[in-house]
């Protein structure tokens, strides 16, 4: 069926049949463009601008570190808001022809050490079929809106699924294919009674329409950082592919509709962080660490995406090594690779030979990646408040126009996003404002964006992959959930739904019927697999069972020396152990420095708040000349009542890098004592009470609490847990 000019076409997918759309006109779907590469099929417009008003159409205060996304006629963006207590961020719809804001959707963030001048570093994906936008936030919320902002899903990555966030502000953006809304993260423990006991770099795929999890997938090995390259699809050898850079340093490809691994190319010995651009069988990839032979930092590199298994030796094309391209990614077009320095030199490059054209220098610092029109004028960002058009004249770069950006109030404006085109028109963000550049008098553009490259015909008789949906489940005791097996052929094309042969291990429950699962109905904590077998091929998918509210743990009968299975966030740094006549958690001692001192342990999936964690607790101090006693604490609705050991305090906490909310009081304790601490969060309209209190075990509960807190922009939710900061010390929790 044609309707107004897009084209749309059915194909099978893993839960069906879908609509795909083939044709895109003029939107700006994703960061990098409707073909993923930077490129614009249009031509260039605008070749200056003044911020007094030349071919300036708007302006809008919404500012911020990211690249917006456009679809039909409304432009999506997300960053930062707010100050003090209600400092957060926010997903914004603005009109794209006058910039009046249509919605915006506000969220706290919490649980992570990302610092404030790095919220809202993702960027937001837009779905053209059904006009949703996907938004990943800093706290670890995963949101898909509807074009009027309706939140239709949402899943809290950290809480659930384990996420990990360092100070930097590094965080995956998703992308959308066919049914399927794609989003990684690097987490550091999460097991859920599955036996791989290891950080990793984690794919998740959701039904971009429900959040159900379609797959998740795990390729390479331990991450050296959060990191933020961003995956592209694509298709190469008649295979539909994922392929991303990864925080092991290596860059991965995985089939598009399963997530199993087709293959990895070891780039650097340290994450990645640019994402990687395609162009036909070859992928280009830039990095600025340390690569894996000699002492020369930073590469640029050309592979030949045919391969299987382990291409770091047979796969290179060409490769410069010596530039240091590590943050920017590289865009591409007609078969020039345009690559931006981290002192914010631009090199040009044949894309087929490596060939330097030319290089010009922007500025002292660069982020954001360039933008391409198809007559070859190039926008670009510089951090230090100065946006380019440039103009590639072949052997040389002619500078068209530059703009700085000040304040009056010494406030530094920095670019760190990429420019988007779209009907002749030209957006960016700045960190105090978007904007909108063109021709009044301008019509719309219509321009053709190729399709992708065939797949191959899908093989019926040659069934390779099993795949199992929901994946990485949480049920309630006694839960009812429904399973399914679909079958790809080798090349990760759909075959058929399949009658599974199903079983369990680990995970606490029984099948009825098929693929029907019923979790345990005792009120006790259990994590493993659901397998599935068909003509031979298998696979499993992660499940746990978590109480439901009321919740009471004394963790007796669990395994000692293991952590509680499916807590999120215990995996190598607690184990379960017997303490006179009574079996304990214990957080285990690890250094200061080491990513497994911070504990924050999750006992479910989010929860409503207005509900109170209640838990003994007791600090072995470190032995040597200056005792020190672990931090240690509660967790309720992204809240943190914490006993510090150092300071002799206690505090209330959210969103603590700033902190966003905070008040501390004194209080003196001891070690190898005995503690009950108590932490209940209140919602009163538009208000959170935040209550605390904390006394010796063996003494009455006193009456008053003895730290509270009102946050007049409250978390509304979030799962209850335990807080710990061993800094060298054994902390023990009893009965949470």
């Amino acid at each position: 069926m044609v309707k107004t000019g897009i084209q749309h076409v059915l194909v099978a997918g893993a839960l069906g049949w879908v609509c795909v759309s083939s044709t895109l006109a003029n939107d700006w779907p994703s960061w990098r463009g409707p073909e993923q590469t930077g490129l614009s099929r249009e031509k260039a417009v605008v070749t200056s601008w003044s911020q007094d008003g030349e071919n300036l159409l708007w302006k809008s205060p919404v500012g911020g570190r990211s690249t917006p996304v456009l679809m039909d006629g409304r432009l999506f963006v997300i960053g930062p808001v707010g100050s003090g207590e209600c400092l957060g961020e926010r997903v914004v719809c603005l009109d794209a022809h006058t910039g009046r804001t249509i919605w915006e959707h506000r969220f706290n963030v919490f649980h992570t050490d990302i610092v404030e001048v790095r919220l809202g570093w993702t960027s937001v994906v837009g779905d053209p079929e059904t006009g949703n936008i996907y938004a990943h936030g800093t706290g670890g919320e995963f949101f898909c809106f509807s074009r009027d902002g309706e939140v239709l899903w949402k899943h809290s990555l950290g809480e659930e699924f384990g996420r990990y966030s360092g100070y930097g502000g590094r965080l995956h953006s998703p992308v959308v294919d066919e049914g399927r809304v794609i989003l990684s993260y690097v987490y550091i423990l999460s097991n859920w009674g599955t036996g791989k006991r290891k950080a990793g770099h984690r794919y998740l795929a959701f039904d971009k329409r429900t959040g159900e999890v379609l797959w998740s997938s795990q390729p390479g090995g331990r991450p050296f950082d959060t990191t933020y390259s961003r995956p592209v699809v694509t298709v190469i050898d008649g295979k539909r592919m994922l392929i991303a850079g990864n925080a092991d340093g290596g860059v991965h490809a995985m089939f598009a509709r399963t997530g199993e691994p087709i293959w990895s190319f070891k780039a650097s010995k340290r994450g990645l962080n640019s994402s990687v651009v395609v162009d036909g069988k070859y992928v280009y990839l830039t990095h600025s660490e340390e690569n894996l032979q000699g002492t020369v930092m930073g590469s640029v590199i050309c592979l030949d995406a045919t391969g299987s298994g382990d291409i770091t030796n047979s796969g290179v094309v060409w490769r410069v090594d010596g530039i240091l391209a590590g943050y920017a990614s590289p865009a591409i077009a007609h078969h020039r690779l345009y690559v931006v320095t981290n002192s914010a030199t631009m090199i040009c490059l044949d894309a087929k030979t490596g060939k330097q054209h030319w290089e010009f220098a922007l500025g002292r610092v660069m982020k954001g990646s360039p933008t391409i029109t198809e007559d070859g004028v190039i926008y670009a960002g510089e951090v230090n408040g100065r946006f380019w058009i440039l103009k590639d004249a072949g052997d040389h770069c002619e500078r068209l126009d530059e703009d700085k950006f000040t304040r009056e109030d010494g406030a530094v404006v920095e670019l760190n996003g990429s420019p988007i085109i779209s009907n002749g028109r030209v957006y960016f963000m700045t960190t105090y404002g978007t904007y909108a550049l063109g021709k009044k008098t301008q019509s719309p553009m219509q321009v053709a964006i190729p399709p992708m490259a065939a797949e191959a015909e899908p093989d019926p008789a040659r069934p390779a992959f099993l795949q199992l949906v929901p994946a990485d489940v949480t049920l309630a005791p006694g839960e009812r959930i429904q399973f399914r097996a679909v079958l790809f052929d080798d090349n990760g094309r759909y075959l058929f739904p399949a009658d599974a042969a199903w079983s369990s291990s680990g995970v606490q429950g029984r099948f009825h019927g098929r693929g029907q699962f019923i979790a345990a109905t005792a009120n006790r904590y259990s994590a493993g697999a659901v397998l599935g077998q068909v003509e031979g091929v298998t696979a499993a998918v992660r499940v746990r069972v978590m109480p439901s509210m009321n919740i009471h743990e004394t963790f007796e009968g669990m395994t000692e020396g293991q952590p509680p299975p499916g807590w999120i966030g215990v995996d190598l740094k607690t184990k379960v152990v017997k303490q006179g006549d009574n079996m304990v958690l214990e957080k285990l001692a690890a250094k200061p420095s080491a990513p497994y001192a911070r504990m924050r342990a999750f006992t479910g999936k989010p929860q409503p708040a207005n509900y109170t964690v209640q838990a003994d607790i007791m600090a072995r101090p470190r032995v040597g000349r200056r005792p020190i006693l672990s931090d240690m604490g509660l967790i309720n609705s992204r809240y943190k009542l914490i006993m510090l050991g150092y300071e002799k305090q206690l505090r209330v906490v959210s969103y603590s890098p700033i902190p966003r909310l905070q008040k501390d009081v004194p209080f003196a304790w001891n070690g190898d004592v005995w503690y009950r601490a108590k932490l209940r969060v209140d919602l009163q309209g538009d208000q959170a009470l935040v209550q605390g209190k904390v006394w010796p075990r063996d003494q009455e509960e006193p009456a008053d609490w003895m730290i509270e807190v009102v946050d007049s922009c409250p978390n509304r939710e979030g799962s209850p847990g335990l807080y710990a900061y061993s800094k060298g010390t054994t902390a023990k929790k009893q009965g949470s």
